[in-house]
């Protein structure tokens, strides 16, 4: 195991020191000196963990010599780091050869980088923009990192804005229709600041399309993955898991996806790569508050957003009674959008429909190792009604997802 990946003397239990922070805080100050005081600590934040980063409440005590700090006591600090990551494959080790889960655990510890230096991408590119977008946190500073020869990671960090008085849903929760709307409507709002982005600067994104984004994500760790699904005593997911494993190497791949706009000459979009529940947050109105977590953000098909969003934060009866209507709401909302910026729109409603109906098997397939994990979480959860109530409806709604799959493969659109 890396080192950097154990757990370390530093901060949330990594090797990143407030020395390290103040460095890199005082690289992207322009100009202004600055120092921690003697006043500073940090604490988890939620949960503290994401399967590519760790997350803190920082507050400290900035010190200057003659100019006010840029930067605010309390903010939020992300750290680079797969400690969460090789915990959750620690727990399903004992399910797999061991050399099977040490190759899934270099694959993974790869993923770091481009994730962490993802959004750092995206905030530097929000940053030029000439009006600040409210669905966003402000970024204050930080500092990409890379995996070396040693095997280890140079130091890196993202301190942004802590958002307070907000919520986010759990995985097991569903969207109301006014939530949903909501989120369409702020995903096309980020997708049109970024339609005036050249192709130079898109070609610096860290994740190269939807395959470059999961080139981790190989079929064999699906059909491993698949396996521990197949494990889960319900006959009816037995059978899904069982289709499952035939279809998989028939489902159209991450590059012939990436293909598509071209082939269809639509223009491809800004893609968030991880909007669900967690990544959301609302008000005690449940009015949407931020989007926040750009680690997996990419250029392709807005149907991947789309998908990802409609499976985990809808119950299989809502997607299956809404999604034509979403769609067309969110094309309608993008729309609005394009002409307020006086931007073309970059795709028309039949375009969408068709790279969602073939995007959605690959795209969901995806998405199904981190509902595995989902389950294990509820799973784990002590006996209890409640217990009960979340593992039966979250069951049907992974069930929903398996058998759309299937559904949305074997009649899949001609184009």
């Amino acid at each position: 195991m890396l080192k950097t990946a154990e757990l370390a003397d530093g901060l949330l239990g990594t090797t990143l020191q407030w020395d390290d922070v103040e460095e890199i805080a005082n690289e992207c100050a322009k100009g202004v000196e600055l120092k921690f005081g003697d006043k500073k600590s940090i604490k988890p934040l939620a949960e503290g963990v994401g399967l590519q980063s760790l997350l803190g409440i920082a507050d400290v005590e900035w010190s200057t010599e003659n100019e006010k700090s840029p930067y605010p006591n309390k903010f939020a600090l992300k750290i680079g780091s797969p400690v969460a990551l090789l915990q959750a494959l620690e727990a399903q080790a004992a399910k797999l050869p061991p050399k099977v889960a040490a190759d899934i655990s270099d694959e993974f510890i790869k993923f770091l980088p481009p994730c962490h230096n993802s959004e750092i991408y995206f905030y530097n590119y929000i940053r030029t923009l000439s009006t600040s977008i409210s669905i966003l946190p402000d970024y204050y500073f930080g500092k990409e990192i890379e995996l070396e020869s040693d095997g280890n990671y140079t130091k890196g960090c993202i301190a942004i804005e802590l958002v307070e008085n907000v919520k986010t849903l759990s995985p097991l929760e569903n969207f109301s229709d006014s939530q949903m709307l909501q989120v369409l409507d702020s995903l096309a709002k980020l997708q049109t600041q970024f339609l005036d982005m050249n192709e130079e600067e898109r070609r610096k994104a860290p994740h190269r399309g939807l395959a470059g984004l999961y080139s981790t994500f190989k079929d064999w760790f699906l059909q491993l993955n698949n396996g521990l699904m197949a494990q889960f005593p319900d006959p009816e997911m037995q059978k899904l898991t069982e289709t499952f494993a035939r279809k998989l190497p028939e489902i159209m791949t991450a590059d012939d996806l990436d293909l598509l706009p071209a082939q269809l000459e639509m223009q491809r979009v800004f893609v968030h790569g991880d909007l669900w529940s967690a990544n959301i947050m609302w008000d005690a109105q449940d009015n949407l508050k931020k989007l926040i977590d750009f680690q997996m953000i990419h250029f392709g098909l807005a149907a991947t957003d789309l998908a990802r969003v409609f499976n985990t934060c809808l119950t299989p009866e809502a997607r299956h009674a809404n999604t034509d209507r979403y769609l067309e709401k969110y094309y309608k909302f993008l729309e609005t959008r394009c002409k307020e910026a006086g931007k073309e729109v970059p795709f028309d409603l039949e375009q969408l429909t068709t790279t969602y109906q073939l995007a959605y098997p690959r795209v969901s397939a995806y998405l199904l190792p981190a509902l595995t994990a989902v389950l294990e979480k509820v799973v784990s959860m002590p006996d209890s009604p409640i217990k009960l109530a979340f593992l039966g409806s979250f069951i049907a709604k992974v069930k929903g997802i398996y058998a759309d799959i299937i559904e949305y493969h074997e009649n899949r659109p001609e184009f």
